[in-house]
Parts: structure tokens; C-alpha cells; sequence
């Protein structure tokens, strides 16, 4: 606001300018318009911004991309890229799954790819330590349990901690590595939880993914394995011996976040998990969804 301006204000509101006051209210009047005026524009501006970018996304073509993926999703996110390829083009997604733990190393190494899909929380925030995805942006998309598993000739009774003990006394167990291995983290968690982790690690067999763990039983190369429900419906010919209550461990959560530079579908493919198409698909798949 300028001196003249603020001169003319003085000499209306002055004492002894009752006859002027009138004006001064009708140029007060006058700004409080023009304000909202303003404000009115500018958020015109903003729709329109937004807006141009959904058109600008819309007219451009789909773009191919990555999606790193913790092993335990193979099936899920199979379907689900079928599903998305439906609106767009097929072969748009390449997928490649592992270990949570073995991605998130490979990421840190450079490896090419916009979208990871980490099995817990903790490799998203290791990730985001190292300036690599911004985790705050990480989205939930799915929610897991753990059971333990046996070949359908296995006997066992009793508690869970006691079925475990048994199996631990005359085999191994296998499961996820608890240094590196969402599933072995969980596992461990449960295990120190039930007060029994220092007695079962002579028995343990760590594996670089909870689908080795599950591979091993299977082989008749361990008698037992701690691993995702999803995993086990997976495996008709195995037998769930017990479920692990969700109060021994943290929650098993998975999340998705797009990597810096990524194309607008990488985005828009972790949105569309959280689709009511998508939750169709994850809860036929064993998955617990938000």
C-alpha cells in the first residue's frame, strides 16, 4: 500500500470527517471485493492446473516400467498386471521378484527400476535413509499372516509353541533369514515373543526368501517352515499346523513406492492396488487388505 493511498484514508477517517467516514467504509468495501476476487482466481488456477496435468497424462502414451516385488507377491501381482495391462498394453510392466532384502540392495546399487514393493516397513525406511525413495509417499497395500507348515504325513500336537518345539527336537525349520528377510523378521519376532527363539535356532534354517522356505519343505529337506498363509494355500499337498496370533509379531504389511523418475504409469499402476478391482484381486489371493 503506498503513501498516497494511506494519506487518503487519514483524511477520511480523521477526526471531524464524520461526513467522509461513508467513504472510507465503501473503499474498504472496495478491497474486501477485490480480495476475493482474487482468491476466487487463484483457485481457478490450481483446478486448472490439475487438470491440464490429467490431460497431459491422459494424451500421453503408456509408458514401460519396473516393479522390484518381495516374492511372497508373485501370484497377486500377476493378476494384478494382467488386470492393468487390460487398460493399457500388454507387456507395459516388467516384474521381477526376490527377496525383500535382496532388492533393496540391488536398488541401492543402481539397479534400473521405478516401483518397489517391499514385504515390510523397515527396507522402505532403509531406502529413504539412503536419499532413494522418498518413503513418506509409500503406500499400504496389503496386510499378511504367518502359519507354520508341515508335509501332510507330519504329526504334531499340542500349542503352537509346543507343535514348534516338537518339530525343532527331531528336524529343522525352515525359514526367511532374519537379517534380511521380511518373513524371518516376523518369524523371529514370534518366536522371541513365545520365549522359545533360543532354543529352536540350533534347528532354524534361514532361506534368501520365505518361497525357499517353502520349497524346502516341499523337497522333504526339512520337516517344518514358518512362512506366509498365502504362501501355504499355495501348497495343498502341505498342512498348516497352526497360525501364528498377529500379537506376537508386528503387523505384516506390504508397500509400494515409486522411485524418483519414474514414468506417470508407475504412479498410477500403485493406485490402481488399492482399487476396488484390485482388492477383488488380493483378498482372492489370501491377502487382508486396508
Amino acid at each position: 500500500m503506498g503513501i498516497g493511498t494511506l494519506l487518503k484514508i487519514w483524511r477520511v477517517t480523521r477526526p471531524g470527517s464524520d461526513g467522509n467516514r461513508c467513504g472510507a467504509m465503501q473503499m474498504l468495501k472496495g478491497w474486501q471485493q477485490c480480495l476475493q476476487n482474487s482468491v476466487k482466481a487463484l483457485w481457478v488456477a490450481v483446478a486448472a492446473c490439475f487438470l491440464s496435468f490429467h490431460i497431459a497424462n491422459a494424451l500421453e502414451p503408456p509408458v514401460p516400467f519396473t516393479v522390484f516385488a518381495a516374492s511372497s507377491l508373485t501370484d497377486v501381482l500377476e493378476d494384478s498386471i494382467s488386470a492393468y495391462h487390460e487398460e493399457y498394453t500388454p507387456g507395459l510392466i516388467t516384474l521381477s521378484v526376490a527377496g525383500t532384502g535382496t532388492l533393496a540392495r540391488q536398488i541401492e546399487a543402481g539397479a534400473p527400476v521405478d516401483v518397489f514393493i517391499s514385504a515390510d516397513r523397515e527396507w522402505i525406511d532403509y531406502l529413504s535413509d539412503k536419499g532413494l525413495i522418498e518413503g513418506r509417499t509409500a503406500t499400504h497395500v496389503a496386510t499378511n499372516r504367518l502359519v507354520l507348515i508341515t508335509r501332510s504325513d507330519t504329526r504334531l500336537s499340542g500349542t503352537l509353541d509346543e507343535r514348534l518345539i516338537q518339530l525343532g527336537e527331531s528336524g529343522r525349520i525352515a525359514m526367511g533369514d532374519p537379517e534380511a528377510v521380511p518373513a524371518g523378521r516376523y518369524a523371529r519376532s514370534a518366536l522371541q515373543s513365545l520365549q522359545i527363539w533360543t532354543k529352536l535356532q540350533g534347528a532354524i534354517v534361514p532361506t534368501t526368501n520365505v518361497r525357499m522356505a517353502l520349497a524346502l519343505v516341499l523337497r522333504g529337506e526339512v520337516d517344518g517352515a514358518i512362512v506366509y498363509a498365502t504362501d501355504a494355500a499355495l501348497t495343498p499337498e502341505l498342512t498348516v499346523q497352526a497360525v501364528f496370533l498377529q500379537g506376537l509379531h508386528s503387523p505384516i504389511r506390504y508397500w509400494a513406492v515409486a522411485l524418483g523418475g519414474a514414468p506417470w504409469t508407475a504412479f498410477d499402476f500403485i493406485s490402481s492396488l488399492r482399487s476396488a478391482k484390485a482388492v477383488e484381486i488380493w483378498e482372492t489371493n489370501g491377502f487382508l487388505t486396508p
